[in-house]
This record gives structure tokens, C-alpha cells and sequence, in this order.
């Protein structure tokens, strides 16, 4: 199968469009992961991620605890899931 495809440079919703449909070929086709992950965050809702983090944080009794990197794996995993399901981050 080929496929052309126009990365038209005055166009920049077409250019991420472009990208998508690229990253979705080489998905199916090569078997390749997309080289970027595209979860939008606003600037607003990170600093209330940021605060619900270190609410949690602040919540535990342990501080190790609460500086590890278990600890914000656990909670980025959080956010990331979802993230990935189109949904804003809610604690």
C-alpha cells in the first residue's frame, strides 16, 4: 500500500492532522509506537494537579513515603489513565 500525503506548512491544523494520520500508519503498519504522546493539560489544571499532589503527600504519615518515587509513579499513573481516556484529572 502507498500512501501521499501533503505536510502543507501554511496549514497548522493539517500539519497535526498529517501527524496523526502518520503515527497511526506506522502504528498499524510497522508496528511502531507514535513518537509523542499528544494528552493536552492546560496550565490551570496542572497547577490543581500539582496542589492535589501535594495534598496526597502531605496526607501520609510517612515521609519517605511521600517523597518517593513510588509515590509519584502511583500518582502520575493516576492522572496519566485519565488522561489517556480524553477525561480531566479529578483526585
Amino acid at each position: 500500500m502507498k500512501t501521499v500525503l501533503v505536510f502543507d506548512t501554511d496549514d497548522p491544523k493539517g500539519m497535526q492532522n498529517t501527524i496523526k494520520i502518520v503515527e497511526h500508519l506506522a502504528q498499524e503498519y510497522a508496528n511502531r509506537a507514535p513518537r509523542h504522546h499528544s494528552l493536552p493539560f492546560g496550565k490551570i489544571e496542572f497547577i490543581k494537579t500539582l496542589r492535589s499532589f501535594m495534598t496526597e503527600a502531605v496526607a501520609l504519615e510517612d515521609l519517605t513515603e511521600a517523597t518517593s518515587l513510588r509515590f509519584a509513579k502511583r500518582f502520575s499513573d493516576k492522572v496519566w489513565n485519565q488522561k489517556e481516556k480524553g477525561e480531566r484529572f479529578t483526585p
